[in-house]
């Protein structure tokens, strides 16, 4: 038997195993598949809506989305210190989800990438009753504009300062719905508070966060007019926290996906290590309205540590915010379209198709944005964080299909310090008070 294993006989009957077992498989998935086509119609059928779908034919059946995202990007600084010029797989992602019956659904997403996620992005059931749902799993939290907005919804290359601030996908329990014809949207949910499954949580007095996003578009159901498409919102979060997610990382536009931050507060401090913290709270108002090709929106962030507590001094808050305001226009004169309280995906009025002599859909878009750090809980000796950032961008989007679209962003931040962005090997250190940067990405997104 010793020596069956020496001449690799064992390993090839195992993989001649598993190509059966695969084999098998696929025979049962075709067999499944053809003899539901050619014995009945009436069984399922197939097509592309926001994603490929199969759905049983009887009402409220059942049905499955399949869907994904993936981002190639080529970032361009035209700092000298910067050594980050670069191709890069921003996104990889395979999305599941789908109906179960009318009153329940699920969805799953996959990121492959692997850089800045443990792979399961989300997971989540849903009950639903009319335009209302509770749902149970990991997801996003219910904050922002910008955050609820899918990727496909964006027209810049990344979001702005003011998301760093802003919760991101955590576990936990939501309702969320809809009411007088999306004149009301709200979401409100517990959750654990220190994000997704997987990520760091400490073993002390952390309690689950409270988190609440409404949106109130008062002329929604005032008929065709100019106001029609106008929105205001309101978020919070609060949750008493556990040292372990002190972990505040502001990005600008050039260092998201990467490891570079413009400031950073975690639990080692130019203070040395905290002791405890008491809280940390979140508040964002926001605005959007569409009129036509014209798309305006804005919002502001307000975040807060309570109750920090350094090694031999009082405890201290820490406080921090950012804004954005932000514009875009459809050349090709596509309607801006907002619905259940985000911005939805332009649809091109004309697909890419050289020999028809149509090219799809252009976008132009331009924002703004300000970061203000907390100088406190800043040690100057470090250069890793900066007490102010000013940001603008502009950014053109080519949408050759609903799923296909090619971003030119170019974003220019001032940082009111400066930055550490490498040690030579001479030991000398380079320093940068600017970023401009110029991302181009192709996008598909399913």
């Amino acid at each position: 038997m010793q020596a069956a294993q020496g001449n690799g006989i064992e390993p090839f009957r195992k993989r001649v195993s598993w190509q059966r077992l695969l084999a098998a498989l696929a025979a049962f998935l075709s067999f499944f598949f053809l003899s539901g086509v050619c014995t009945a119609e009436k069984i399922f059928f197939a097509g592309y809506k926001g994603g490929f779908y199969i759905r049983s034919e009887e009402e409220g059946g059942m049905a499955l989305r399949l869907g994904g995202a993936f981002q190639s990007d080529y970032r361009y600084y035209l700092e000298d210190e910067r050594a980050d010029n670069r191709f890069d797989i921003r996104r990889a992602r395979l999305l599941f989800r789908g109906d179960l019956t009318r009153w329940f659904r699920y969805g799953m997403e996959f990121e492959f990438q692997g850089n800045e996620t443990d792979n399961i992005v989300e997971a989540y059931a849903e009950g639903v009753y009319g335009r209302h749902a509770l749902k149970v799993g990991q997801y996003k939290e219910p904050f922002s504009l910008e955050w609820q907005t899918r990727d496909k919804g964006q027209f810049f290359a990344e979001r702005s300062m003011a998301y760093s601030l802003g919760p991101k996908r955590d576990i936990g329990l939501m309702l969320h719905g809809s009411l007088g014809y999306d004149t009301f949207n709200y979401a409100a949910g517990i959750f654990n508070g220190d994000g997704t499954d997987g990520a760091s949580r400490g073993n002390e007095h952390d309690e689950p966060e409270l988190a609440a996003r409404v949106v109130l578009a008062p002329f929604k159901s005032g008929g065709d007019t100019a106001l029609r498409q106008l929105q205001f919102g309101a978020s919070a979060t609060y949750a008493d926290i556990d040292l372990a997610n002190v972990d505040l990382a502001i990005k600008s536009t050039g260092m998201a996906g990467t490891s570079r931050n413009l400031y950073v507060l975690s639990h080692n401090t130019k203070f040395g290590v905290l002791q405890d913290v008491e809280s940390r709270q979140r508040v964002g108002l926001e605005g959007a309205w569409a009129l036509g090709p014209l798309l305006l929106q804005g919002e502001y962030v307000l975040f807060k540590y309570t109750g920090l507590k350094p090694s031999g001094d009082p405890r201290m808050d820490a406080a921090f915010s950012a804004w954005y305001a932000a514009a875009a226009v459809c050349l090709t004169g596509e309607q801006q379209i907002l619905h259940r309280g985000v911005v939805k995906p332009i649809y091109p009025g004309t697909f890419f198709n050289p020999t028809a002599g149509t090219y799809g859909t252009v976008c132009l878009a331009a924002r703004l944005e300000h970061f203000d750090g907390d100088a406190d809980w800043i040690n100057p000796a470090a250069n890793v964080s900066v007490r102010e950032a000013d940001a603008w961008g502009v950014a053109v989007n080519w949408i050759l299909f609903p799923m296909v679209r090619i971003i030119f962003d170019f974003t220019h931040t001032d940082f009111s310090d400066p930055l550490r962005v490498r040690v030579l090997p001479d030991g000398s250190v380079d320093y940068i008070d600017e970023e401009n940067v110029f991302t181009c990405r192709f996008s598909m997104d399913f």
